[in-house]
């Protein structure tokens, strides 16, 4: 959810749910110094994130803080990976035969990119060797899992 500070109410003001939809604006009166105050709220787990930018001439703005929109929650990734190897391992099909697919033709199945699967699986291994705890982190960003081993391995 997102939402942006008026400076003609003093609240802040709901914008929608996603940036890039047609029907989001701000209003001009709403706009103090050039710069907007953005409040982005996360609301399943009510995290927020700040953001202010700076809007210069010729319509283009400058954002100082940024935050991924497409990245995945680690409970969705599992789920994505899982279904991946299950495809490449085998499946029964409707005739009771077992039907295996490539990996490329398993993430193609999936609807993600081989590569991202692949990277995907390595976080999940080095969270998993690293004592990760997926159950409580399962509805954060997969970066959090990305800082982790990160961090896990800059100590080695």
């Amino acid at each position: 959810m997102f939402l942006y500070f008026s400076k003609t109410k003093q609240i802040y003001v709901y914008c929608g749910s996603s940036m890039t939809a047609s029907k989001s604006f701000i209003l001009l009166k709403d706009i103090a110094n050039n710069t907007i105050k953005l409040r982005c709220r996360n609301a399943r787990n009510n995290t927020q994130l700040e953001a202010k930018l700076l809007v210069q001439d010729k319509g283009k703005t400058e954002v100082k803080k940024c935050k991924r929109t497409k990245e995945k929650r680690i409970s969705e990734v599992i789920a994505k990976v899982t279904e991946w190897r299950r495809l490449y391992t085998g499946t029964t099909g409707p005739d009771g035969n077992t039907v295996k697919y490539s990996l490329d033709e398993a993430a193609a199945l999936v609807g993600i990119s081989k590569k991202t699967l692949d990277d995907y699986l390595l976080q999940l291994r080095a969270g998993k060797k690293y004592g990760f705890d997926f159950n409580m982190y399962k509805d954060e960003k997969v970066g959090m899992l990305r800082t982790f081993v990160k961090e896990k391995k800059g100590r080695l």
